[in-house]
């Protein structure tokens, strides 16, 4: 039996490519012959210097920031020295790591599906609001006549859009499997189709990552702050926020990793800015930092992984249901914050998480997400 994952392993970001990999590994560990179905949009454009720099075609859609003749310059000297090394890196890793399919767009992913006996699409936020006009990661394919799963798969949001029903409810309907991430996902698929599909973990808990320091170029070995964001400061200011972890932890330095391929804050509250991190070096740098700052989900779940205590924060609706949902299933209350008062208020950085209850609650977790696989997957 020949599986396609169907994802978003394209995206110049560290979650998304490791989540890919994440699944692509555990499908070939449980014996199934596999490949990425290198999928992308012919919208996605993530290669231009401007690209991510804040500049836009109207003006009023620019923010302060944006408007900022310094900031936009430096913005751009620092995609035009890091862009290409880092897509290079990004590249790299996938060639490496990932078989894949040839690279297809919109207009000839129909000529390899039926080359699969399975596809499935996920993880990730392959359901997100921006994907329910498009038939790809619902597994439109009319011709298609194989098995289709999906795993974790996360809609970003509960609220599905009336007009969009009809559709989604014709293709969900068709799957054989449906797996999901989320509580938030839960709901969606069950207000369109009325099914309670499995929750499931995010591919990169199924995947022991501690051994991979060995492929990691990551040279920094002393103590140190991490801060990876990729969404909007946190209400009080990121710089604030950093202030006081640093106070608390004894001055140490800040290192600040940032994708150049984004849009990204320029962090002179960190020692360091690091933009030419590689999907390996960025996991390494988590795994030996002394506290973790970030608004990345996937970098919440490496932060649990390594046993790293950390502050995840949320200043966009679109990320605050994975956070609370993060929050629930764990037991992350104290250390999830929407606004830099609430550190104070919570008491956060006077404890840690209990790392021993949540390794035990993913330990039971991966053995039902494995099970789900091997059952969806069987002939």
């Amino acid at each position: 039996m020949k599986i396609g994952i169907l994802t978003y392993h394209y995206s110049n970001n560290y979650g998304g490519v490791l989540q890919s990999y994440a699944l692509y590994q555990t499908l070939q560990d449980l014996g199934f012959k596999s490949e990425v179905i290198n999928f992308v949009p012919s919208s996605y454009k993530n290669h231009s210097i401007l690209y991510g720099s804040g500049l836009r075609k109207n003006v009023f859609k620019m923010n302060k920031d944006d408007l900022n003749p310094k900031i936009l310059l430096k913005r751009l000297c620092t995609k035009s020295k890091y862009n290409e090394n880092i897509i290079e890196k990004f590249d790299s890793f996938r060639s490496k790591h990932m078989k894949m399919s040839r690279k297809v767009s919109e207009k000839d992913l129909d000529d390899i599906i039926n080359g699969y006996d399975t596809i499935i699409v996920g993880s990730d936020q392959v359901w997100h609001p921006d994907q329910r006009n498009r038939s790809e990661y619902f597994l439109g394919f009319p011709d298609y006549s194989g098995k289709r799963v999906s795993y974790a798969a996360d809609s970003t949001v509960a609220a599905v859009e009336k007009q969009h029903i009809p559709k989604l409810a014709k293709e969900l309907s068709e799957f054989d499997f449906i797996s999901v991430r989320n509580k938030h996902t839960f709901d969606f698929v069950n207000t369109i189709i009325k099914k309670k599909s499995p929750i499931v973990v995010d591919p990169t808990l199924l995947v022991d990552f501690s051994n991979f320091a060995s492929l990691s170029e990551s040279k920094v070995d002393d103590e140190y702050i991490l801060v990876y964001t990729l969404g909007k400061e946190i209400a009080g200011t990121n710089r604030k926020l950093i202030e006081k972890i640093r106070d608390k932890y004894g001055g140490i330095k800040v290192y600040s990793v940032v994708i150049p391929t984004m849009k990204f804050h320029l962090c002179d509250y960190a020692d360091e800015v690091l933009y030419n991190v590689g999907p390996f070096e960025w996991v390494n740098m988590i795994k030996n930092a002394t506290f973790v700052l970030t608004d990345s989900f996937h970098a919440t779940l490496f932060s649990l992984k390594f046993k790293k205590p950390f502050v995840a924060y949320y200043s966009e609706i679109l990320r605050s249901a994975r956070f609370a949902d993060l929050s629930n299933r764990y037991g992350l209350e104290d250390f999830i914050i929407s606004d830099i008062s609430q550190l104070d208020a919570k008491k956060t950085l006077m404890k840690v998480p209990n790392f021993g209850e949540i390794g035990r609650i993913i330990d039971k977790q991966k053995l039902y997400s494995l099970d789900f696989l091997r059952e969806s997957l069987k002939n």
